[in-house]
């Protein structure tokens, strides 16, 4: 009996360095893919239209990478327009020349984000999704850039009312019940 406490004992401490061992072991990354840059005439064959669906997240990427809206805004393109965590892109093309793009896109050469390289070295972008997406990008140009911050100040505020007033609703007699059953005990205790 003695020799089975023993092994209870020790049993919590193998299950840590197990445990340990896993988690070290499993968030090792298996395999980079390194992503390989669009060629100039991949870049001309982009398709606009493609590039708005990946970048609106309307297309999946092939690689799992997260879209490019989660992050950006471009234009007038969604309904509150896209995120805010990055810079807007649109008319981006005036402001970085193509090889800077092409470089953020891949992450690789002399321009490079310090956000997205995390983010995208183990979901590259493709040489044809980085041609859709320059191609969307440079026709942003002229596009007039849209802050949406009141629409979504105004969606949460009425979504927070109609919450408060839904639980009112729910309830408006509860509070009540609760009361009178006290002052009737409190009645009864007083007689």
């Amino acid at each position: 009996m003695m020799n089975l406490g023993k092994k209870f004992k020790t049993l919590p401490l193998f299950l840590l360095l197990a445990s340990i061992a896993l988690f070290l072991t499993g968030c090792a990354s298996t395999s980079v893919v390194k992503a390989q840059p669009a060629s100039a005439q991949e870049i001309a064959a982009g398709n606009i239209e493609n590039g708005r669906r990946l970048f609106m997240g309307y297309a999946r990427l092939q690689n799992d990478g997260p879209p490019c809206m989660g992050c950006h805004s471009v234009g007038d393109n969604g309904l509150l327009g896209g995120g805010a965590m990055g810079p807007d892109l649109t008319n981006v093309s005036t402001r970085l020349s193509q090889d800077e793009i092409a470089s953020i896109l891949t992450n690789s050469g002399s321009t490079l984000s310090p956000v997205m390289q995390p983010i995208f070295t183990d979901h590259p972008l493709t040489a044809s999704e980085q041609a859709d997406l320059m191609a969307f990008l440079n026709a942003s140009v002229g596009q007039p850039e849209s802050n949406k911050e009141i629409w979504v100040f105004g969606i949460s505020l009425a979504g927070f009312v109609a919450a408060v007033g839904a639980i009112g609703f729910i309830y408006r007699g509860r509070l009540r019940s609760v009361r009178r059953a006290l002052v009737n005990q409190a009645q009864k205790e007083l007689q």
